[in-house]
């Protein structure tokens, strides 16, 4: 753990009491003379830069961090909101995080959620914003701010839209009249064709990617995960990960060079 942690979770448990402005770093100093001035019979070593762990760990596997530990790093570290996909793909990379789970990203989302609900006030964490994540000891009130600012601004322009009532262009497809103009719109039609394009609907999330499906080959069923966009072009820019996805199912396809298979509803229909 590293002095922040440490020190963290001691005031939290009422095992040392400071009114120190720099707990953390006064942590940090004191283990860092121990280590230096006992050697081998200091009960601590350095793990690496900041991080500690006791000496009777050091030939075993606990010095791996959990979930959260990692979270805790990569929050720390890069000192802003991320969401659960951004902090367990940074984890991975710099070897934060060791998992053979096929969705480690799940898990990370899982357990922060987990923490915050059964912890409370006193969860490192907080949720700040849909999927995304950040550290209580931040100036909470300033970021929370700035997200509620924005999720304003955004209701005030969808309002706006409702009123001039907006529609897309006439497709009178099925009993929808006009097409969509946004990823809403998009997940409705194809909810109507997915079957006309051999492909079935195993699961929904709220993350990315949205859809868990399965498509009809010659082999048989496999399973391709499914991301819906009004236009594939916002794909790239919501900076989703190509690998994790195989399949942009858009209303109009505007990204050329698009890395992933794309289906555009918008000539899927003229055919249908």
């Amino acid at each position: 753990m590293s002095a922040f942690q440490i020190t963290k979770e001691a005031i939290q448990k009422d095992i040392i009491s400071t009114k120190g402005k720099t707990p953390e770093r006064s942590m940090g100093a004191r283990i860092y003379m121990d280590i230096k001035k006992k050697g081998d019979q200091s009960l601590f070593y350095k793990s690496e830069k900041g991080y500690f762990g006791l000496r009777k760990w050091k030939n075993n596997k606990f010095t791996d961090f959990s979930f959260k530990d990692a979270a805790l790093k990569v929050l720390t570290e890069n000192n802003k909101p991320l969401s659960f996909h951004e902090i367990t793909n940074i984890a991975l990379k710099k070897g934060y995080l060791k998992t053979e789970g096929k969705t480690p990203e799940r898990s990370m989302g899982a357990q922060l959620y987990t923490d915050i609900k059964s912890q409370g006030d006193k969860s490192l964490f907080v949720q700040l914003g849909k999927n995304r994540f950040g550290l209580r000891s931040w100036n909470i009130d300033v970021i929370k701010e700035e997200i509620l600012k924005k999720e304003k601004e955004e209701t005030k322009e969808a309002s706006l839209i409702r009123q001039r009532s907006i529609v897309g262009d006439p497709i009178q497809f099925e009993g929808l009249m006009y097409g969509p103009l946004n990823e809403n719109g998009v997940i409705f039609l194809f909810s109507k064709i997915h079957k006309k394009l051999g492909i079935i609907i195993e699961a929904v999330q709220p993350s990315y990617p949205d859809a868990k499906a399965r498509r009809k080959t010659p082999k048989g069923w496999e399973d391709v995960w499914i991301e819906f966009e009004y236009k594939s072009s916002s794909f790239k820019v919501h900076k989703h990960d190509p690998k994790e996805c195989d399949i942009i199912v858009c209303w109009e396809n505007d990204w050329k060079d698009c890395p992933i298979e794309v289906i555009e509803l918008k000539e899927i229909i003229k055919k249908l």
